[in-house]
């Protein structure tokens, strides 16, 4: 029997055997669809639960003898299970940080804020820790994208991009909010580009809700949250079979198995991290796929020995 069956089943077995003070085995497996020496061994598993702490009036109290030889079952001192139930103090401080971000990017939730400030009268003054921190831009503009996403109503935004990319005002049909890496994002349809983009939160000027709607598009890329999904280029290396422990330290994208070397791509977030790599390797290096790559890692090489030349006599 699975272990998952059995919990389901001793959760339903305390409040049961409560009720009924002294009731066989036999008539407790008949009402639980079991065996009689399942009842027992539920019974033998129940005498070592109760509250955390594990000490003896801590444990449910039950008679194991009188089931075993008379077939009886007496089962005390678990009104603790009519107790309300209470949160840890770690417990209480993960669903502060969690409400409060959720505060922080819903658009102003008005049921998540309540549930904030109930909590935290109840925690009271606690540091919980740890702390969020989220570039959700401003708190008008995530409402007003919550409204455009219901009622389904296409917006116009004046957008600056990074670095020196212009200002630019596309038109979106916008789908989702979502938080990644520290960043609040709306992912939508653009009618500039004529398909999905996502952008940042922070980086939104203005917003103008249009006064039309638009049917939903199928096709919304999923939020997968894995490191260097933003990374576009990507790094492929052959290896002697002795370096294959690269492609389990490093993420990698993909990995071959060959009769005498190994193949393995990696997301490449610069030319700095992947000439390192090169280097460390070494001789492990069968082939580079990237020529820039290649000629990146041998002038840090001899920039490396240049250090190493004899010294002026």
């Amino acid at each position: 029997m699975k272990s998952s069956e059995q919990l389901a089943r001793l959760l339903k077995l305390v409040p049961y055997l409560q009720k009924h003070q002294g009731v066989s085995v036999r008539q407790v497996a008949q009402d639980f669809s079991v065996t009689p020496h399942q009842v027992v061994s539920d019974i033998e598993v129940l005498q070592f639960c109760g509250l955390p702490e594990g000490f003896h009036q801590d444990l449910f109290d039950v008679d194991i003898d009188e089931v075993r030889d008379a077939g009886h079952i007496f089962f005390r001192n678990a009104d603790v299970l009519a107790r309300p139930m209470r949160m840890r103090l770690q417990e209480a401080t993960s669903l502060l940080v969690a409400l409060d971000m959720l505060v922080e990017t819903s658009g102003g939730s008005d049921a998540a804020a309540s549930a904030l400030a109930k909590l935290r009268a109840v925690v009271g003054e606690v540091d919980p820790a740890i702390s969020v921190s989220v570039a959700a831009g401003r708190t008008e503009h995530r409402q007003l994208l919550q409204a455009a996403i219901s009622g389904l109503h296409p917006v116009e935004m004046m957008y600056e991009g990074a670095g020196r990319t212009p200002m630019t005002r596309p038109v979106v049909e916008p789908m989702r909010l979502r938080v990644t890496g520290g960043y609040a994002y709306l992912d939508g349809w653009s009618r500039n580009r004529d398909g999905w983009r996502s952008y940042r939160l922070d980086r939104i000027v203005d917003i103008t809700v249009l006064d039309e709607t638009f049917v939903a598009r199928s096709g919304l890329p999923e939020v997968t949250d894995r490191w260097f999904d933003d990374v576009s280029r990507e790094l492929t290396l052959d290896l002697v079979r002795d370096a294959q422990w690269v492609a389990e330290y490093y993420p990698v994208t993909d990995r071959a198995e060959h009769a005498d070397h190994i193949s393995a791509t990696f997301p490449m977030a610069s030319i700095g991290w992947a000439s390192a790599l090169l280097l460390r390797l070494g001789r492990a290096v069968l082939r580079v796929c990237d020529d820039e790559v290649a000629r990146a890692a041998a002038a840090d090489a001899r920039a490396a020995l240049a250090h190493y030349a004899d010294p002026p006599h």
